[in-house]
């Protein structure tokens, strides 16, 4: 089956502040995967693994000093682009409409002084040319598909008054809104208590199956990527460590650093904790 995006080689550096201007830090190291239509593909590492810089270099979202290799997204007509060497005007076509992107803290990524029901619908509004009734009501039907309740109370409201998991659903609304081809998951239970990032994994696979999403999701937590992922790439300094497919027994790590960050998580380590192999 051939990709719906693929990475290749992928070099990102960055500019070390602590070092003379030519002195430069590899975040990500020949980076290599493929990612297929309707999957669920996790990107599994500790702080500091390249896990995220990985995901924000599929959307250009970085700051780095340079990029280097090959993200090829296939079209609807089976053409072949590189995301990478794209104009700036057709990335912004991508971004959002086809690729969406959830961030960590839904707190830093919402407008404090915004309503909610503004914001959900604020690119999406100029992209669709929609009325003002009409953004209303797709706001309203964002919000009844990631499963708030008194979706009209939730567009009135701003972020403060909304609890962390309520905003990072909020955050998936406005990422669904677009209808996009691909939602990139960056680490979307991070801050949410044992329940809620239940909950919030629980509704990822409902929206992935209901709406024929793609979904890249880049955690930390090995088990949480094992019990929902088809595809699972571990990552550890900047390179890909180990790529396990789901079989009929789940997931059978084989590398010593996979099994050590998956047994770290079990006996309530954070990955940081674990000693370098």
């Amino acid at each position: 089956m051939d990709a719906l995006l693929e990475i290749k080689n992928l070099k990102v550096t960055f500019l070390n502040p602590k070092e003379p201007a030519e002195a430069v830090m590899r975040a990500v190291d020949g980076v290599s995967l493929d990612i297929q239509k309707n999957s669920f593909t996790s990107i599994v590492g500790e702080s500091g693994s390249g896990k995220t810089v990985t995901a924000l270099s599929i959307c250009r979202l970085t700051s780095a000093h340079d990029i280097r290799g090959q993200i090829i997204y296939k079209t609807e007509t089976q053409e072949r682009v590189d995301l990478l060497k794209i104009s700036q005007d057709k990335l912004l076509k991508v971004r959002g409409k086809v690729i969406a992107y959830i961030f960590q803290d839904p707190g830093t990524s919402l407008n404090p002084v915004m309503r909610v029901g503004e914001q959900i619908v604020e690119a999406a509004k100029i992209h669709f040319h929609w009325s003002a009734n009409e953004a209303k009501l797709k706001a309203l039907e964002a919000i009844r598909a990631v499963k708030l309740k008194d979706p009209w109370r939730i567009t009135r409201s701003f972020p403060h008054e909304l609890s962390g998991g309520m905003k990072q659903r909020v955050m998936i609304a406005m990422a669904l809104i677009m209808e996009p081809k691909i939602l990139i998951a960056d680490e979307p239970t991070t801050a949410l208590d044992a329940a809620t990032e239940f909950e919030m994994m629980a509704l990822l696979a409902e929206l992935k199956k209901s709406k024929a999403l793609t979904i890249l999701f880049v955690t930390h937590d090995l088990s949480l990527a094992m019990g929902h992922s088809n595809k699972i790439i571990v990552m550890q300094k900047g390179k890909v460590v180990e790529r396990m497919e789901k079989n009929k027994d789940g997931f059978l790590p084989k590398e010593i650093y996979t099994k050590r960050l998956f047994n770290a998580q079990v006996i309530g380590l954070k990955p940081k904790s674990i000693i370098e192999v």
